[in-house]
């Protein structure tokens, strides 16, 4: 299918919406956000105040919601008129084929530790990506029943999920979405079954075997509900092994993916999101019924495109450098950038690139100077890169903090390795990594540096025919400030 223009697509909203025609503020805001201007950029451009093209485009969404009873935002417009294209009008009348709540939120758990995600798409700003939406679209409308999408925090799992649940294509196929996102506390599998089955639950389980009844009953369910479930942090309900393995604090929930994967016909689907690897589904029998997505940092393209989201964009070749060298530095973080970027457009800056970089540029230039450093290893390097400002301080050295929380507790030796390869401004090998804790048992460094990468922790780079292994930006900053007041011998 050729592409669509504005024109053509302008001409479709027309048809849906049942009028002759917008009006001009209307067609304005529609054709600019077809073209991937944001409502500041047009506001600009055409001489209006921002919170009235806001106001326009929000208003314009609900109507094509209203017509269409599917959630349209300026995030997934395009995609939901393109899929309008492709079948028509009367396909798109049937309630039951293409209506999907906003999102079907769960009702109050009876427990504090589940809760249901709440979501605003046009806060969500998503940027970049699209080729992966369209492949882990293509996926979950196969065989592939749970998708698992991966990564260290901030990377984006969640709103990749979010993005791909809202494909009309996705919307079409499992009009019911369920968010839930577990928590710290202890979670068991009866706690999730409630959110879905609801009514149909005893108020009391008590037997194995009554357990065994719920997960049977929870599949059941999804055989004959069609639904698409998106379960967010998953890394909460999981606990290590002494092998460094992770499992399920809950068997029920191991013995529910199972089933899930093995049952036929298996009409929902599972987008499940976590900062640890998870664990193998069935014992690897059913691989093709399942995908793993290991998602990195934007590339340079899609982070500046993220900034121009935020209505941050650089007016000289100078502020585009800057803003280049940040994404560069942050190995495309979203959400240090998206930080950075709210930064830039407030007060005081008022999205002056130039200002931001003379308060905090010497924190770039230091990390890019220590990168091409001839020392291999220092200990004493800049550790501000998560927490130069108050806002990185709250938004991302918190969550980051939480990881290292969760290892240190879990795996004492792996966080010392962690923290000890911070100590290494490059990528280097697997025996590098080793020698850091040399004074353990061979078996236990092995683990260490396993867990690591069950943790998605060690980022990895190939040359010439070898692996090498370095800590992200972000971890490393981290590291070396715990690396501060290291003593291991606590810890052990």
């Amino acid at each position: 299918m050729a592409k669509m223009t504005d024109d053509e697509a302008l001409n479709i909203v027309e048809e849906i919406l049942e009028i002759k025609q917008l009006n001009n503020v209307q067609k304005i805001v529609f054709c600019q956000a077809w073209e991937g201007q944001s409502y500041m950029q047009i506001a600009n451009a055409f001489d209006y105040d921002y919170s009235y093209i806001k106001d326009t485009g929000s208003q314009l969404w609900q109507m094509l919601s209203t017509a269409l009873r599917q959630k349209v935002t300026k995030l997934n417009f395009q995609s939901v008129l393109k899929h309008y294209a492709k079948h028509r009008k009367s396909q798109f009348a049937s309630q039951s084929a293409f209506y999907r709540p906003e999102f079907e939120l769960l009702e109050s758990s009876p427990s504090p530790n589940y809760s249901t995600l709440s979501i605003d798409e046009d806060e969500t700003r998503w940027v970049g990506r699209e080729s992966l939406v369209d492949a882990l679209t293509e996926k979950i409308q196969g065989i592939c029943l749970v998708l698992m999408l991966v990564g260290i925090t901030g990377i984006g799992k969640s709103s990749l999920a979010i993005r791909v649940s809202l494909e009309p294509a996705i919307a079409q196929t499992w009009p019911f979405l369920h968010v839930i996102r577990f928590d710290a506390e202890q979670q068991t599998f009866e706690q999730f079954a409630r959110l879905l089955l609801k009514e149909q639950m005893r108020s009391d389980f008590e037997s194995e075997h009554e357990s065994q009844k719920l997960v049977i009953d929870l599949v059941n369910y999804l055989q004959t509900h069609p639904s698409l479930l998106l379960l967010d942090m998953v890394e909460e309900i999981l606990e290590t092994s002494v092998s460094g393995e992770f499992h399920y604090k809950d068997p029920l929930f191991a013995q529910f993916f199972d089933r899930f994967i093995q049952v036929e016909p298996m009409p929902s689907r599972l987008i499940l999101t976590s900062q640890d690897r998870l664990p193998v589904i069935a014992e690897g029998r059913y691989l093709d019924r399942s995908h793993l997505e290991y998602l990195k940092g934007l590339n340079p393209d899609e982070a500046l495109e993220l900034f121009g989201s935020w209505e941050v964009y650089p007016q000289t070749d100078e502020e585009r450098e800057y803003l280049q060298r940040i994404v560069r530095v942050y190995e495309g973080h979203p959400l240090a950038l998206r930080v950075i970027a709210g930064e830039i457009r407030e007060s005081p800056y008022n999205r002056d690139i130039q200002a931001y970089w003379h308060d905090y540029g010497e924190e770039i230039v230091t990390i890019e100077q220590q990168q091409i450093a001839s020392d291999l290893r220092s200990s004493a390097d800049s550790v501000t890169l998560a927490n130069y400002s108050i806002n990185l301080t709250d938004l991302v050295k918190c969550r980051i903090e939480r990881t290292f929380i969760r290892l240190r507790v879990s795996s004492p030796l792996a966080y010392i390795l962690l923290c000890m390869g911070a100590t290494y401004r490059c990528s280097v090998d697997r025996t590098a990594w080793l020698l850091l804790i040399a004074d353990s048992p061979k078996e236990a460094q092995i683990i260490a540096f396993q867990t690591l990468q069950r943790r998605f922790l060690l980022e990895t780079d190939s040359k010439v025919g070898r692996v090498f292994y370095r800590l992200h930006s972000l971890i490393r900053s981290i590291a070396l400030q715990h690396l501060v007041n290291f003593k291991p011998e606590i810890l052990l």
